[in-house]
């Protein structure tokens, strides 16, 4: 853990110290309300220092750039945890979040999606972008056949009807009758094994300065993409697997699609809450890209569950790029290894700014120029020339899901 004295930090030559923590332009600590804390961090990329070259210490306290850093020297990092700047005469070592959190029980390797999704869908995607949509797991379903979608339209709009007629309400000031319509999603999956996506669209008539309007008050869709072949040749031909619902609009609309889909297909549906390891993986795949025309901050938060706190990392995207491309070696895979050391160099950086171990702390969004996820389920969509990143880690969280754990809850909490 090195000598009980260190000498005073020298500089790599040919590099420079950097600056202290006040001058550096970003950094604060603010509360965000009664009660609640937020410190942030940030870089905004054309001033102050590149994250990438702030990232890791040597030996003996000096700064260095991490595409410096040998195979050799990576392995000794994720074997004895990260070293950080400390006042105190032995310095603080947190270990990695190999030992927080439980990476080994998901996989260890993951390949990196190849998939264009097609031209000619481009306006359908375009729809999805920019919507806060809630996701749920769905079991495979019984009976689905896409020659038969106007009548599930009806059928739909019949329940939905009935529903009303009981006294639930779906949306404050709508009294007049609903309609629903089933449509396919044409071409977003990634192989000929993937079945067509659905989209589900509930319409109402509103009154209008003595007019009558149609308005959309709920909308969602069903997809599976890049699904795990050895589950979709094992299903039964009577089974279609669409193992991902998005839903955006009312609760009371989504209980009773998920109702009606549940009693009319014989599946069962469940909130998707996504873990903190997951999460971490969506910041790491994600780190590389984004689109040349919008250069959205990579945005982390994390979560301090004794106390009310809320923690915010914001980071430039080509700072994040950059320490991303420094770690990460194979262009068709991502390593569980590479994952872990680039949110412990995050966890890192923001020890020497603010003292706070982020390792002891729970990561609960990812936001970056792709998409953004929160940990209780809910994602938005940014960018439609990388949604192939996001849709098949989500499928095959799904599977996993319905496949280790097939008696999900017949109800929508």
């Amino acid at each position: 853990r090195g000598p009980p004295h260190r000498p005073a930090e020298q500089p790599v030559p040919g590099t420079t110290s950097p600056p202290s923590r006040a001058a550096r332009p970003g950094n604060h600590l603010s509360p965000s309300g009664p009660g609640k804390r937020t410190a942030s961090l940030s870089y905004p990329g054309t001033s102050g220092w590149r994250i990438s070259e702030l990232i890791t210490r040597g030996p003996r306290g000096n700064w260095f750039n991490m595409e410096h850093v040998t195979s050799a020297a990576r392995a000794e990092i994720k074997q004895r945890g990260v070293c950080f700047a400390n006042t105190d005469a032995t310095p603080a070592v947190v270990k990695t979040g190999k030992r927080q959190t439980p990476f080994r029980q998901s996989s260890a390797i993951r390949k990196i999606p190849r998939t264009d999704l097609p031209v000619e869908n481009a306006e359908q995607i375009a729809a999805l972008l920019q919507k806060q949509w809630r996701l749920y797991h769905l079991t495979p379903l019984y009976r689905f056949s896409y020659t038969m979608l106007k009548k599930y339209s009806n059928e739909l709009s019949v329940f939905i009807a009935t529903e009303q007629k009981r006294g639930v309400a779906i949306e404050v000031g709508i009294e007049l009758a609903s309609k629903a319509k089933f449509s396919m999603l044409a071409g977003l999956r990634a192989t000929e094994n993937d079945p067509e996506a659905v989209s589900i669209q509930i319409t109402t008539k509103t009154s209008v300065h003595q007019a009558v309007a149609e308005k959309v008050v709920w909308s969602g869709w069903m997809c599976c993409v890049d699904g795990d072949l050895g589950f979709l040749e094992s299903l039964p031909v009577e089974f279609i697997c669409l193992p991902l619902l998005f839903a955006n609009g009312p609760e009371t609309v989504t209980t009773m699609v998920g109702e009606w889909l549940q009693k009319t297909f014989d599946c069962y549906i469940s909130a998707f809450p996504i873990s903190s390891e997951n999460l971490t993986w969506m910041a790491a795949m994600w780190a590389n890209c984004f689109s040349d025309s919008v250069h959205r901050v990579m945005e982390l938060e994390w979560s301090v569950p004794p106390v009310q706190l809320t923690i915010s990392l914001s980071i430039h995207p080509e700072d994040a790029k950059a320490l991303w491309d420094s770690i990460h070696e194979d262009e068709d895979e991502i390593t569980i290894d590479e994952v872990e050391l680039f949110m412990s160099c995050l966890h890192s950086h923001f020890y020497r700014h603010f003292g706070v171990r982020l390792a002891a702390t729970q990561l609960v969004k990812v936001s970056t120029a792709v998409a953004s996820a929160h940990c209780d389920g809910k994602l938005k969509l940014f960018n439609s020339k990388h949604i192939d990143h996001v849709l098949p880690f989500l499928t095959e969280l799904a599977f996993h899901q319905i496949q280790y754990q097939p008696r999900l809850c017949n109800s929508l909490d």
